[in-house]
């Protein structure tokens, strides 16, 4: 029985994932970039590694998985990946076929008129732009677009269209490459398409590289042409054997892996990929206020998120660790898409994360697909404000009506008629001098009232009083409080 892998990222790639789908055959499926996931069909017969693998993990997954053949479905101009591919597969004895892209060089729409010049290499095209008046669509992808950067007023010049992925957007604009220069767009575009763009930046020259029909090569020389301009292309960098994907499916068809069911592969199952995310309630204040699950789970982390002042009181237990101060979704999902060598994450959380926390929305985030399929969430409880408080004053809270004033709206008398005791949450609009002039409106001025601030910190205060006697006091404006009657 065949137990095969497809190196893929590429249109080749994700036709014959799609293929292995439709027939039930149960295959790995290895690609580079969150977005090389993203086009593959989800399917309980897809196993898919998702990080990209130097030469000696690809010898190590294809041994540690039992791999008897592999497929080459990686991009054409990927020369340095395909060598590895072949190295690796040398090495450990399996089959590997690989799977070209036709080349359209010398088709019809390609012809040598004077219109396209062929170069061999970035550097090639590069060298030959240089000295040359005019704008310039460049296409051959990210990776090389620094090489760019040498041509005069490249940041007036150089009109790049990349893949529109947070890393990718973020690399470009770090060598000058930004603003309206930078088109993030996923293709194949149309001839139309392309001749919109040619025209819109008053583009003289396009650079591109011989993608084949899959990377809609002919559609960019067409319109070349069209626009009077001239295409600088990067040829193939070798004249490669091997098989087309149609014939690559044929192969597969006759693979003794034909309509494998997932169970005989579960230990290698998509859950085994998922990235570990932990969300921590890390108490009132530094370290020895969080549980000790959650100091050891920081440790191990690859890197930790959360509001700055929460990094800082972690002290040494984050030494050495990536920090980042973000605790929105918004802000955390898109890094973390870009960022998948990052296997092991924490969010902190002040407090308890099941008391008026934001880390239920957070794991409702991270819950919704595509999030739900590539990560594993826990989450770790922490010192309430509401339990530390109480244990200061030397008393439960088993009895006591939990209100919430910071970020919401909410009348602390109501709250109060309903129960004795009442612990709510305070901010700059709710502040203590607000709440004490409620309840004395309320008819409620001597009641017991106490007031916690900067908890577990060294300036600590907590101050006990009645709505009347501390109602011109000041107070911080993240305050708790306790009322008692």
């Amino acid at each position: 029985m065949s137990r095969i892998l497809i190196f893929g990222g590429t249109t080749e790639g994700r036709l014959l994932a799609q293929y292995c789908h439709e027939q039930k055959k149960a295959v790995w499926v290895s690609v580079a970039t969150g977005y090389g996931k993203m086009v593959l069909p989800e399917s309980p017969y897809l196993f898919i590694h998702e990080t990209p693998m130097d030469e000696g993990e690809m010898e190590q997954f294809i041994s540690d998985k039992g791999i008897t053949l592999v497929f080459d479905a990686t991009h054409p101009y990927a020369s340095l990946v395909s060598k590895n591919i072949a190295d690796a597969c040398e090495r450990t004895g399996v089959r590997r076929i690989r799977v070209i892209r036709e080349s359209l060089t010398g088709k019809e729409g390609v012809s040598e008129d004077g219109r396209i010049v062929w170069v061999e290499s970035v550097e090639e095209a590069v060298q030959y732009l240089c000295g040359k008046a005019g704008n310039l669509l460049v296409t051959t992808g990210s990776k090389e677009l620094i090489k760019f950067t040498a041509l005069d007023s490249f940041e007036e010049r150089v009109y790049a269209r990349v893949l529109p992925t947070v890393s990718v957007i973020a690399a470009c604009e770090k060598i000058g490459i930004k603003g309206k220069h930078l088109i993030g767009m996923q293709g194949p575009f149309s001839v139309e398409m392309n001749e919109a763009m040619i025209r819109q930046f008053e583009v003289r020259y396009l650079v591109t590289k011989e993608s084949g029909n899959a990377g809609g090569f002919l559609e960019k020389m067409k319109a070349a042409a069209e626009c009077g301009i001239t295409a600088v292309v990067v040829g193939r960098p070798s004249d490669e054997t091997g098989m087309t994907a149609e014939e690559a499916k044929k192969v597969l068809a006759e693979s003794e892996s034909d309509r494998i069911e997932p169970a005989s592969i579960a230990p290698v199952s998509a859950a085994s990929h998922k990235r570990k995310v932990t969300l921590i309630g890390t108490g009132m204040g530094g370290p020895e206020q969080m549980t000790g699950q959650a100091q050891k789970v920081l440790k191990s982390c690859d890197v930790v998120f959360g509001a700055e002042r929460m990094l800082e009181n972690a002290g040494e237990i984050l030494k050495d660790k990536k920090k980042l101060p973000w605790y929105l979704s918004k802000d955390i999902l898109p890094w973390l898409e870009a960022h998948k060598e990052f296997k092991t994450i924490g969010i902190l959380y002040s407090g308890d994360t099941g008391f008026y926390s934001g880390a239920k929305k957070m794991v409702e985030s991270f819950q919704k697909e595509p999030y739900g399929q590539r990560y594993e969430t826990e989450v770790l409880p922490g010192i309430s404000s509401v339990s530390y408080l109480c244990s200061r004053l030397k008393t439960g809270w088993e009895d006591v009506l939990l209100f919430s004033l910071h970020g919401r709206e909410g009348d602390i008398a109501e709250a109060f008629k309903r129960s004795d005791r009442v612990f709510a949450l305070l901010d700059g609009t709710n502040t203590v001098n607000h709440i004490c002039g409620r309840l004395i409106e309320a008819g409620y001025a001597d009641v017991k009232l106490s007031v916690g601030e900067r908890l577990s910190y060294s300036d600590e205060r907590i101050t006990t009083g009645t709505p009347k006697t501390l109602r011109d006091q000041k107070f911080d404006v993240l305050s708790a409080v306790l009322i008692e009657r």
